[in-house]
């Protein structure tokens, strides 16, 4: 099944985020952050929007592929057109594959 989202609810996601966003001051020092809003939210959306972000936040996050670092520095090489191997050489010694990346 599909859901779109209408236009409170959209207002509500933004909301919740921007509160998510202004609450973490990424390091610019402390004060009050201000959240301005388009439009007015109802409490039960906020609720419902912070119910569905809780229940992903519960969520288990998959392990990365244990290739991940390889896979890209590969796609990377293509993608620039050069025709060095990202593992080639000494550079291979300082990327094991098989060890977690994250």
């Amino acid at each position: 099944m599909t859901r779109k989202l209408n236009e409170a609810d959209r207002a509500a996601v933004d909301l919740v985020f921007d509160r998510i966003h202004s609450g973490s001051n990424h390091g610019n020092g402390g004060g009050e952050a201000v959240v301005v809003v388009s439009q007015a939210v109802s409490g039960e959306r906020l609720s419902a929007v912070e119910q569905i972000l809780s229940t992903l936040d519960q969520m288990p996050a998959p392990e990365p592929s244990p290739d991940l670092v390889v896979r890209t520095l590969q796609r990377v090489t293509r993608t620039a057109g050069a025709g060095i191997s990202p593992l080639s050489g000494n550079a291979g010694q300082f990327i094991d594959p098989s060890q977690p990346m994250a």
